[in-house]
């Protein structure tokens, strides 16, 4: 790079890439030197604030003793950290496998569910669910348009799901949890040939529009699943590790599943994920499951160092409390805003929907292009929302340890674009 484009200042749109080179707890910093808040938390990975010294640490300790372990032999970095997470993990979900992304823990639970529902052909998802982009779970994903892998992808069955704000026909939301409920119910006896093992659904969906559904929808389901014996599997790589003020959403909707699928949040930084599946499951048997560095030392320490500083720092309890103040203040600008459309939390799983007209409801995507930019020329980072166009939330999900004049500032923020955007549209 010659001295001129070094020189150069960013250009600052919602499809251009800033070059990160230094993070610090909610803080980023890019090769200009800028200074950002970072309400991304660097996809919703760094649950515990960027570059925590327990965490460098912790890996640091282990790259000196030994960097990779091939995965029929066990270690004290995996010993240690199974059983870190048998604390936190809901009720019996004790059985645990390792991989360094969610996409492969998804296709980890999915393996897991048909191998315990032997005979069984199909695995239902929801239509606006999000599960990855490797082969199988890119299938397993709202619709792509073009998709250039079908050929060779598995088949998933789409099922409706409610969603508060954008009802069925205008339909109260409970009535259409119970309608979407009773549709899963005939979707599993006649709208499937060959039987189901499971259904996989994300209890917020994140990218397909950080969906929250009524509380009787996450009981209803595990009802049917009950009833009919059919496996539940919760993605929880978003809503995992403190996110939504409980250390997993399975907590916070009371609801235990029979697999949960683990990521982002729970390796500081580093690359893990995995599955906690319940007792009651048989666990895969020799060669089904094992990945060459599934056992990597060194996530697997990062991630004990992760978990012990989330429990010890209460920072699920600090993730509830920062979400009931970012909700109060979305909620307050949204009564001064028409542009917001609704507001979605709990915890720091925080969103808004921007709506053109609150009548019609019309997504206001170059609208949320231009909160993106603006907020990015004022020195925060705002999560955006493109999967499959979507394009019209903005995502305030900043590590759950951020302080709070950090996100007074970043909601300072956010509340002066918007109003300036909306100023341009008069």
């Amino acid at each position: 790079m010659n001295d001129a484009m070094k020189s150069a200042a960013p250009v600052l749109n919602s499809t251009s890439k800033i070059n990160l080179v230094k993070a610090r707890g909610s803080l980023v910093w890019d090769d200009h030197g800028k200074e950002y808040i970072d309400c991304t938390a660097q996809a919703w990975s760094n649950n515990l604030g960027a570059n925590d010294p327990r965490v460098v640490e912790a890996a640091i300790a282990q790259l000196r003793d030994m960097t990779h372990i091939r995965p029929n032999f066990g270690s004290a970095a995996h010993t240690r950290l199974v059983s870190k997470l048998r604390e936190v993990s809901p009720a019996s979900l004790n059985q645990m496998g390792f991989a360094l992304h969610g996409s492969l823990a998804g296709e980890m639970a999915m393996k897991l569910a048909f191998k315990n529902r032997p005979g069984a052909q199909n695995l239902l998802v929801l239509q606006d669910g999000y599960h990855g982009r490797s082969l199988a779970t890119l299938g397993a994903s709202w619709p792509h348009p073009n998709n250039p892998f079908l050929a060779i992808q598995p088949r998933f069955t789409r099922v409706p799901h409610p969603n508060p704000y954008r009802t069925r026909m205008g339909m109260d939301p409970e009535a259409e949890s119970q309608l979407c409920l009773g549709l899963l119910e005939e979707t599993i006896l006649k709208g499937v040939d060959g039987g189901v093992a499971a259904i996989m659904m994300e209890p917020i969906q994140g990218n397909g529009g950080h969906i929250e559904f009524p509380r009787s929808y996450y009981k209803g389901v595990r009802e049917i699943c009950n009833r009919l014996g059919v496996l539940l599997i919760f993605d929880e790589v978003q809503t995992g590790f403190g996110r939504m003020g409980t250390m997993f959403a399975a907590d916070y909707y009371d609801v235990v599943p029979d697999i949960i699928v683990f990521g982002k949040g729970v390796g500081g930084g580093f690359p893990l994920a995995g599955i906690f599946a319940d007792d009651k499951l048989k666990w895969f048997d020799e060669g089904e499951e094992a990945l060459t560095f599934g056992h990597f030392p060194v996530s697997l320490a990062a991630g004990y160092a992760t978990v012990e500083a989330i429990v010890a720092d209460g920072l699920c309890e600090k993730a509830r409390l920062s979400g009931e103040y970012i909700t109060a203040r979305l909620l307050d600008m949204q009564k001064r805003h028409p542009l917001i459309g609704d507001v979605r939390c709990p915890g720091l799983m925080a969103s808004i929907e921007l709506v053109k007209d609150r009548t019609t409801k019309e997504p206001a995507c170059r609208e949320s292009q231009e909160v993106y930019r603006l907020g990015l020329e004022r020195g925060v980072l705002f999560g955006e929302s493109r999967y499959a166009g979507l394009g019209n939330l903005i995502k305030v999900k900043p590590p759950l340890d951020i302080e709070r004049p950090l996100l007074e500032r970043a909601l300072d923020v956010l509340d002066e674009v918007i109003g300036i955007i909306e100023e341009q549209r008069a």
